[in-house]
């Protein structure tokens, strides 16, 4: 049986990755958030009692009472459950591109991560427990990075894996510092998926020829000039940062209402601003429009660059 698979099943299972990656998202930062509430409560267990102030206190027994062990457990299995179900689905979208190596790796990071998620309902949610899932996890990533290397001998790969893996080691002491990473590791995967499906030579030409580069390079240095003025001409506007705020809402035309021009300069600025940013706004949809008809044009081409993208991701 041939190991390869069709166009149209690649592109099924893209979804799904895809699908699941997004699922990770609010799960990890459930997660996230609940491995902190324990690292807190943890931390203030060991402070003597004459270092906790009533403000700590109240704060870390908020945390503690909001994340409760039977949703922080369910949500940390929901998370390595979603990230397990998609490392196993990209092995098998990858495995005709990148060789049985690769598949095989993504079937154990999958498999660890089961474990990592059902270690927790067995065995409850204990400083011991996070501690072991925060070390298979980091295990699995790592053995990712361990295959980067093996398969791409280029200086520059082996240096960035490296990195890669010494900063998962310093990641893996804690699972707050774990479930970051993951979560990251999630939001970096579906990224991946979506450039992947981006034939940049046909964008970068369509650029060129509408000169967006030079058009909204225009519009950053006009927005940070205008909030320079804003800046000392408004009253309503004490920093460059709140200014820069509202030029942004100007911008794009959402209007947020807090922050407004008071004087005829700020709202002479304004105006200028807002025909600007709805011209920028026109191109981008102009820019949106003839990529999908020019990919529609030449599909083949446009294939081929996401096989070779994908084919250059991570491992």
């Amino acid at each position: 049986m041939s190991k390869s698979i069709t166009r149209k099943a690649a592109n099924s299972l893209m979804i799904v990755e895809s699908i699941l990656n997004l699922v990770s998202l609010p799960t990890g930062l459930m997660s996230f958030g609940m491995s902190f509430a324990l690292l807190t409560g943890s931390i203030g267990l060991e402070l003597p009692a004459e270092q906790i102030t009533e403000e700590t206190a109240d704060a870390v027994n908020a945390l503690q009472q909001f994340y409760d062990p039977t949703i922080s457990i369910l949500f940390l299995c929901l998370f390595f459950l979603t990230l397990s179900a998609a490392r196993l689905v990209r092995g098998f979208r990858l495995r005709a591109n990148k060789g049985e190596g690769f598949f095989r790796v993504s079937a154990a990071q999958a498999a660890a991560f089961l474990v990592c998620g059902l270690l927790p309902v067995l065995f409850g949610y204990t400083m011991t427990t996070t501690m072991i899932v925060s070390v298979i996890s980091g295990i699995a990533l790592i053995a990712g990075r361990v295959l980067a290397v093996v398969r791409d001998h280029r200086v520059i790969s082996i240096i960035l894996n490296v990195v890669a893996a010494a900063g998962i080691v310093s990641c893996a002491t804690t699972l707050f510092s774990m479930c970051a990473l993951l979560f990251l590791l999630s939001v970096f995967s579906l990224l991946a998926i979506v450039f992947s499906r981006i034939s940049f030579s046909v964008l970068k030409e369509i650029v060129v020829k509408t000169h967006a580069a030079e058009i909204i390079f225009g519009l950053l240095l006009l927005i940070v000039t205008f909030s320079l003025l804003l800046t000392f001409f408004e009253p309503n506007m004490g920093s460059f940062k709140d200014a820069l705020w509202y030029c942004f809402a100007i911008v794009t035309t959402i209007g947020f209402g807090d922050l407004t021009a008071v004087t005829d300069f700020g709202r002479v600025l304004s105006v200028i601003l807002g025909a600007y940013g709805i011209v920028v706004v026109a191109l981008i949809t102009s820019i949106i429009v003839n990529f999908y008809g020019e990919m529609k044009k030449s599909p083949e081409k446009g294939s081929e660059e996401a096989r070779k993208s994908e084919e250059s991701g991570e491992a």
